[in-house]
């Protein structure tokens, strides 16, 4: 855990929230997430201790698309879980969960697809579907 200064408000972290819809009949679930300004989002290389982590016998790691949209650098702070995790014989999953919403003010589709290109190297179990793929 990574433990930041409450500012009484959310400005500089919070939890992010998630509300959802139920479906009904041929109508689907509809959601909207607020990620904006969370913990997660904030994250940075070197923010956690990889080896210290893994290196007490977790067997699987996992992350995805979501988390990898939610800022510039979290792309990077995926890639330095799972480069620890294949040093440790962890194995990593990854869902590619793409979601326009998230990626449009960074790149949008293709910089997702230049993400998820270059994270797959490092993927043992893929997920997703055919809109994701």
């Amino acid at each position: 855990m990574r433990w930041v200064p409450d500012d009484g408000v959310g400005r500089t972290a919070r939890n992010g929230l998630n509300f959802t819809e139920r479906g009904f009949g041929v109508r689907a679930a509809v959601g909207c997430s607020d990620r904006g300004h969370t913990a997660a989002s904030q994250m940075k290389p070197g923010d956690v201790d990889w080896d210290r982590v893994l290196g007490e016998g977790v067997r699987w790691l996992h992350t995805g698309g979501i988390f990898a949209a939610l800022s510039e650098t979290t792309p990077l702070v995926a890639k330095e879980a799972m480069v620890a995790a294949k040093k440790h014989g962890t194995v990593v999953s990854y869902d590619l969960n793409y979601r326009a919403s998230l990626w449009k003010s960074i790149g949008g589709k293709k910089r997702a697809q230049e993400v998820n290109r270059e994270l797959a190297s490092y993927v043992d179990v893929m997920l997703g579907n055919e809109e994701d793929f």
